[in-house]
């Protein structure tokens, strides 16, 4: 198994509730996913939220960390890995919001040194 598909599937084994898990580009397409996404577009959400972290900058002129969106459905949290990569995490409507912040958080980190 490759360091992106170890990474996904550890971050959702550890956090409760999740749906999906994927690395995504900046433009919204997912190069690695874990999970079968029940319910839910992968690709549309990432999408979504790629298109927003492009057109859109914080009022520092920084680049976007983190963006999360809470559905009446589920949960979305996109995070930052570097410039260009992203990870993505859906979660259900009563999945773990917290762990999911903190994993992402940490995966990011170790996927840093693998991406740049």
């Amino acid at each position: 198994m490759n360091v992106f598909a170890d990474t996904l599937r550890r971050i959702a084994e550890r956090v409760e509730g999740t749906r999906a898990v994927s690395l995504v580009g900046v433009d919204g397409i997912p190069i690695d996913t874990y999970g079968p996404g029940e319910g839910v577009s992968v690709e549309s959400v990432a999408a979504e939220m790629g298109s927003f972290v492009k057109s859109n900058r914080p009022l520092d002129g920084g680049a976007v960390q983190q963006l999360c969106l809470v559905t009446d459905g589920g949960k979305a949290i996109l995070s930052r890995v570097t410039e260009e990569y992203y990870l993505l995490l859906l979660l259900t409507r009563e999945g773990n919001f917290g762990r999911g912040r903190f994993e992402l958080k940490k995966a990011a980190l170790a996927l840093e040194k693998e991406l740049l």
